[in-house]
């Protein structure tokens, strides 16, 4: 069930990788995973996150042997207040008239009413990193997914709205060269859940329609395994001959993992990359573990199933 699924054409992968995904999917564990696997396969990667940036040091740090899971990732942490900054720097010819200006307190609620405008500096500042860095490709975690989707909508929108200007060459910028086919490429993370799958197949329709992106790829996360067949001939034995051992717990739990499994493969079945549901998106897997994987755990299975 971890295999890939093959697509109809090998999948290539734009400079910048948009992760989506519903919060709780484990987005931001992947993004990391991904970045990791760059810099295993490149050299190098960078890691972009927005917020305090502490999500993405967790996972960058320490794996299981003490060493750091993160060699060769550049963890970018972007500040809505600094990415207002710098977008803004042009709109006023230097960086301290930027700052004089939008720290006036005249100024200030405006900007918290407006959340477009620190979306598209946030975005401003992704594209200058991805420009900043040519040949390194830049995995960024983006807002959960209502609000990562109006994100990648902003830039369009606002060139459609303003027309022309300084804030037009904004918008007009990021479109083109950030959220532009060929420039990004976004992957949806998702879970083996029939509810949430659909709402996924949802998302990666709506962001193919707007902004234009087609999905590169989807990774079902928590996929469950069942148990080999050996473990659960050898509980049921002990059951039988015990019924009220501890057996009977274990069974329980065995014969629920292989339900678990099988209702997984099920839903999975009908999402064949390139010729069923997902159209020309890939499908990798990563399997449900005991514990939390490390980001290198991922990046292998990931690779495995023919990560470009």
């Amino acid at each position: 069930m971890t295999e890939a699924t093959p697509s109809l054409s090998p999948l290539v992968l734009a400079p910048t990788l948009l992760v989506m995904g519903k919060g709780g999917v484990g987005k931001t564990t992947m993004a990391a995973s991904l970045a990791v696997l760059e810099a295993q396969l490149r050299g190098r990667a960078v890691l972009v996150e927005f917020g305090d940036g502490e999500s993405g040091r967790r996972a960058l740090g320490a794996g299981r042997d003490g060493r750091s899971e993160g060699v060769g990732v550049e963890h970018v942490v972007i500040h809505a207040d600094e990415a207002i900054h710098r977008g803004s720097t042009p709109l006023f010819g230097s960086s301290t008239l930027a700052k004089l200006a939008l720290d006036n307190f005249a100024m200030r609620p405006l900007l918290r009413a407006a959340p477009a405008i620190r979306e598209i500096a946030m975005l401003e500042s992704v594209r200058q990193v991805a420009a900043e860095r040519p040949g390194v490709r830049v995995v960024v975690d983006m807002p959960a997914t209502g609000h990562g989707v109006a994100w990648l909508r902003t830039a369009r929108q606002g060139r459609a709205f303003l027309g022309s200007g300084p804030l037009f060459d904004l918008c007009d910028r990021v479109a083109r060269e950030l959220v532009a086919p060929g420039r990004a490429s976004p992957i949806v993370v998702t879970l083996p859940e029939r509810l949430v799958l659909e709402e996924t197949l949802e998302l990666c329709a709506s962001i193919a329609r707007d902004p234009g992106l087609p999905v590169a790829a989807i990774i079902v996360n928590r996929v469950p395994r069942a148990f080999g067949a050996d473990a659960m001939r050898e509980t049921r034995a002990l059951h039988a001959a015990s019924p009220g051992g501890g057996a009977g717990a274990l069974l329980a739990l065995l014969e629920s993992r292989a339900a678990a499994s099988l209702e997984a493969a099920r839903i999975l079945e009908g999402l064949g990359g390139g010729s069923g549901k997902l159209g020309p998106s890939t499908l990798w897997t990563v399997p449900l573990y005991p514990t939390d994987p490390t980001v290198a755990t991922v990046a292998r299975v990931l690779r495995e199933q023919g990560y470009p």
